[in-house]
């Protein structure tokens, strides 16, 4: 039998391109459902552990998907804000218990990464700390996810400024100079992608916290619209500060009550099941507002990509039925091609079962190398899916 195997690893050696063509293309029509379902599996699983982690989102009305995605991985899809004063109703109502409600803020990025602003009990609530530096405590501070910093090439004490949102609209701020004072410890969830800041840097990037010259100081006439006694009117022609430093940092302001401030949303942790029932009725009952659970968008979205894993599944199969059928055509104008050879051992008193192995021996060397491609395509595939699942 060695002597079969080597006359038919040699015949393979020989016509190595057709084997390894052969290999390949039976090597995707393996792999593919394999990946494929191993691909949505942990899709599935990683968007169910965080949504878990949120009992309730509550934000402006609209899109419950972009909601969703937008507060818990930062997907930039939600437009709407509410109020800051939301967040406040929300801790204050003690009706069903003690409520933890964190306040977050998504609408910008940086050098395209998306910068999330959030109270600072989100870092507790995520148990997120620094591996090197500090949690951002000032206007403009950012700490980096883990992946972002990789990404972005920075580190504690670089500078990265804010990518702005139109370059046709002339009225919108201006980019911004944030500072990196920390990286994050990677925690495996879309926290590493992040650039996080605290809120008041939201606002800033809005547009509606600006820092200037003191008012008292600017003589510029187009800047100036009157004076009455300490008053002055100043135009929207005022140069305002791109970079927060300890010599301008006392002249940042905001133009809104507290209470105004906008907010893309709100994770909210009510003490109970009824709690959570009674607020999302609540806010869902308002216009202009709604109350989302993480959980049942994610189970909505993962049915329908289960039944579109089963379209995928169809057209594997029909791949895998197709490479098939051309493989065997091959090894049947094969054997045609090796009639006299075949016959050749025949004659010298080789066995029927002799000549079966160095016929059909092809298809088990392309069957052999298609496993292996196979089995280095799932594998690799799988050392990816935490990238490609982060890229839906």
């Amino acid at each position: 039998m060695s002597g079969l195997m080597r006359l038919v690893l040699l015949h393979a050696a020989h016509h190595w391109v057709r084997t390894l063509l052969l290999a390949a293309a039976a090597s995707v029509a393996l792999a593919l459902p394999i990946a494929g379902r191993f691909v949505v599996d942990r899709f599935e699983t990683d968007l169910r552990e965080r949504a878990q982690t949120v009992p309730l989102v509550v934000g402006a009305a609209g899109s419950r998907f972009d909601l969703v995605f937008t507060s818990l991985h930062f997907r930039m899809g939600a437009k709407g804000t509410i109020e800051l004063g939301e967040a406040d109703k929300i801790v204050r109502d003690r009706s069903e218990g003690v409520i933890r409600a964190i306040p977050m803020h998504v609408r910008f990025t940086a050098r395209g990464e998306p910068i999330a602003a959030v109270g600072f009990e989100y870092f507790a609530q995520r148990e997120l700390i620094a591996s090197t530096g500090r949690l951002p405590a000032g206007l403009t501070e950012v700490s980096l996810g883990a992946r972002a910093a990789g990404r972005l090439g920075l580190g504690v004490g670089d500078e990265l400024p804010s990518d702005q949102r139109t370059t046709l609209d002339i009225t919108a701020p201006s980019s911004i100079v944030l500072r990196v004072v920390g990286v994050l410890q990677e925690s495996g969830s879309p926290d590493d992608d992040a650039v996080f800041t605290e809120l008041s840097t939201a606002w800033l990037l809005e547009g509606i916290s600006h820092g200037h010259a003191e008012a008292e100081t600017i003589t510029d006439p187009s800047s100036v619209l009157g004076r009455s006694g300490d008053a002055v009117a100043l135009s929207g022609a005022v140069p305002t500060a791109q970079r927060v430093t300890d010599a301008n940092a006392g002249s940042f302001h905001l133009h809104a009550e507290r209470s105004e401030l906008p907010i893309t949303a709100v994770l909210v942790y009510p003490p109970s099941e009824k709690a959570a029932t009674i607020l999302a009725a609540r806010y869902n009952a308002r216009p202009g507002t709604q109350a989302v659970r993480p959980e049942r968008v994610v189970d909505e979205l993962v049915s329908f990509v289960i039944r579109l894993r089963a379209v995928f599944d169809a057209i594997a199969m029909l791949l895998g039925a197709t490479t098939a059928a051309l493989i065997a055509l091959i090894a049947s104008l094969s054997v045609r091609i090796r009639e006299d050879e075949l016959r050749t051992l025949a004659d010298i008193g080789a066995s029927r079962r002799a000549v079966a192995v160095v016929a059909l021996g092809e298809l088990l060397v392309v069957g052999m190398i298609a496993a292996s491609l196979a089995a280095v395509e799932v594998a690799v595939l799988a050392m990816l899916a935490s990238t490609l699942v982060s890229m839906v």
